[in-house]
């Protein structure tokens, strides 16, 4: 946790100086006797103000049980007295505290600091105001009222925000309103951190779920990919179903959710729906010790009901507000209700046995609620085919799917490394590649220059092509290792379509559908 934060700078006439700290009397107190600092500055100073040859650079000290982190900054001049000015601002924590997270906080506030200082003078024009007071205390405007100092102000924001939030957002504008507005933004992380939300990659079938709200676009900059998506992240849609309605590629929008996921706004779930199958994980014993996170539960699943106040005869908590009654279901009802979620039961049978227990529950957020804490998992469906490419014997084989399966074989042969599991879009953008190379070596005659067939609107193909290139597209998803819910969302059709696709689908051979 960060125990102070402080600006100093050398003063031509003082020396090195601090200008201002936050709390106040941390770092230098009034009354030392009865409110110590937590450092003893003439020991430090010297090091905080550090000579030209150490500028530039991190720096990290340890004084009376704390520790100093600082990046000592010297600008070059002829303006400035003495040719230089030279500061630096610090963070103290407590000495025994892993201190690398904070290594680059303290590095980025000394170069926004610089950038102040080069490109609107702020650092400077600050000190020069009439009434000035240093560490910390208010400094009086020309207008003749009282206000803080922009730089007492940043340093504020940074203190209060990284130690409750653990980022922050803090703008400044220039000296005199015309030289532009300056953003920080500060995210305190740990490697362990990075490590558990960042997601290898964001698949075309996840589902981006805001856990936290985006700051104010004033306040935050947001890129284009993510002003034209946001209104479409509800924890429903699918990345390739936003990509679609806000017009975007789809690449853009998961490196989009990606950052999100990374920075702990999002959390990717799969695509909810009544044909998925659902059960507990070994971490639900926790959920049923902990009341606290019941109590969660049952305000974070209830259904709000519109109807006139009235005093509950069962026993059940109600909470009132105008006309709307929230009735919150008990700890028991929600145990019981996670408990009968087994593995082989579907989600339209798990609601219809019990219809009774879940009026005034949403079942979506019942199910998200689980997910999100990790002691409910989704069993997933597969399809395997026997007359799959990856699964026919070699000879079999096209002469360029051959080359292509023989080359795969003997590589993972002398790498000794299992083929790894391919996603819905390797799978068409191997299918494409497959056309193209077997089109150029096969001596088929070279495809016209128009377009492919294939981005032809379907009124321009008959019925039978459009079949055709369908069942060949879903032909390539049935090695058993892409679910039914990325079948379904490269498709276009829903689990119940693609199913009778699977039925009626003579050229796909002997089709087994597995969960697991």
């Amino acid at each position: 946790m960060l125990q102070a934060i402080f600006y100093a700078r050398f003063h031509p006439e003082r020396g090195p100086s601090v200008i201002h700290q936050y709390p106040p009397n941390t770092i230098k107190s009034s009354d030392p006797i009865s409110n110590p600092p937590l450092i003893v500055w003439s020991e430090v100073s010297s090091y905080i103000i550090a000579p030209y040859d150490l500028c530039n650079s991190p720096l990290s000290i340890c004084n009376n049980g704390h520790r100093i982190l600082g990046y000592p900054i010297s600008l070059e001049h002829e303006d400035y007295d003495r040719n230089r000015f030279t500061f630096n601002v610090c963070l103290v924590l407590d000495e025994d505290e892993d201190a690398k997270p904070w290594e680059q906080i303290v590095k980025k506030i000394a170069k926004f600091c610089v950038a102040l200082e080069w490109e609107g003078c702020v650092l400077q024009h600050e000190e020069d105001r009439p009434g000035r007071i240093l560490s910390g205390k208010e400094v009086s405007s020309v207008e003749g009222g009282v206000q803080k100092g922009r730089v007492f102000m940043v340093l504020e924001r940074i203190f209060e925000d990284l130690n409750h939030y653990g980022e922050t957002c803090t703008r400044v504008d220039g000296v005199k309103g015309e030289d532009g507005l300056y953003v920080l933004n500060l995210r305190l992380e740990t490697e362990k951190d990075f490590a558990k939300r960042t997601p290898e990659r964001v698949r075309s079938l996840d589902v981006p779920l805001l856990v936290r709200n985006l700051p104010d676009p004033g306040e935050w900059t947001w890129d284009l990919t993510l002003q034209r998506m946001y209104g479409f992240i509800d924890g429903i849609r699918h990345v390739k179903k936003i990509a679609e309605l806000a017009d975007v590629e789809i690449k853009l929008v998961k490196r989009a959710v990606k950052e999100l996921v990374y920075h702990g706004r999002a959390v990717l779930l799969d695509v909810f729906h009544f044909q998925a199958i659902y059960a507990c994980t070994p971490e639900v014993v926790d959920f049923f010790k902990d009341e606290e996170l019941q109590d969660e539960c049952r305000k974070y699943i209830a259904i709000q009901m519109e109807s006139e106040p009235q005093k509950q005869q069962d026993g059940r908590k109600s909470e009132t507000n105008g006309t709307e009654v929230n009735v919150l279901p008990s700890r028991e009802h929600i145990i019981a209700l996670y408990a009968d979620l087994q593995p082989g039961l579907q989600l339209q049978e798990y609601c219809l046995t019990h219809k009774t227990q879940l009026a005034n529950i949403d079942v979506r957020r019942l199910i998200t609620f689980g997910l999100l804490k990790g002691f409910l998992r989704r069993i997933h469906k597969y399809a395997f085919s026997s007359s799959h490419p990856l699964h026919l014997p070699q000879r079999s084989l096209s002469p360029v799917l051959s080359r292509r399966s023989a080359g795969t074989t003997q590589k993972s042969f002398r790498s000794g490394q299992t083929a790894t599991t391919r996603s819905g879009d390797d799978a068409v953008r191997e299918f494409e590649r497959a056309w193209r190379k077997a089109a150029l070596t096969s001596g088929w005659a070279t495809p016209p220059s128009g377009p492919h067939p294939s981005s032809l609107s379907k009124s321009q193909r008959s019925a039978d092509q459009v079949r055709s290139e369908e069942d060949e597209k879903l032909r390539s998803f049935l090695d058993g290792e892409h679910c039914l819910d990325a079948i379904c969302v490269e498709m276009g059709l829903s689990e119940k379509k693609v199913l009778e696709r699977l039925r009626g689908y003579g050229r796909s051979g002997e089709v087994v559908l597995f969960n697991k």
